[in-house]
């Protein structure tokens, strides 16, 4: 009886929040933007700029990010668990953004977003685009 208990309580200790997730699951007060906006179709070239999102065990961080385009944005997965990155329009993430099998904890993932506009994204594993792990990227011209 007690490797029974002991076992379940192994269990529930795996899915409690890492150290460092000391938020808690975000939830959006207005509804995300469900697509990728594109505000331009002018392209810039990478400007060498990095910024970085870290995914922690139920959220990006930070959940809201805003670069000039030509920046490389690095998502860093420094949770517990796979996550992915995917944009809610394109879930086969054929333009940008990573599946789990290629972001398990310790991975990273970078895209330089190199047109102005709005890009939601979210982990389809622990979110949906409006509650849990997603985040949004602000791309401005330069």
């Amino acid at each position: 009886m007690v490797g029974v208990v002991l076992g379940g309580l192994g269990v529930m200790a795996g899915c409690a929040a890492d150290p460092d997730d000391s938020l808690a699951a975000q939830q959006a007060t207005t509804p995300a933007v469900l697509v990728t906006v594109p505000q331009s179709q002018e392209e810039f070239p990478p400007n060498g700029v990095v910024s970085d999102v870290l995914a922690i065990d139920n959220n990006f961080v930070p959940a809201a990010l805003t670069v000039e385009a030509g920046t490389e944005v690095v998502f860093l997965n420094n949770g517990r668990n796979d996550h992915n990155i995917v944009p809610p329009d394109d879930l086969t993430v054929s333009e940008w953004g990573v599946l789990d099998a290629d972001f398990m904890p310790g991975d990273s993932y970078s895209h330089v977003f190199t047109r102005p506009g709005t890009y939601v994204y979210v982990c389809t594993i622990h979110g949906t685009a409006t509650a849990g792990m997603f985040g949004t990227i602000v791309v401005t011209a330069p």
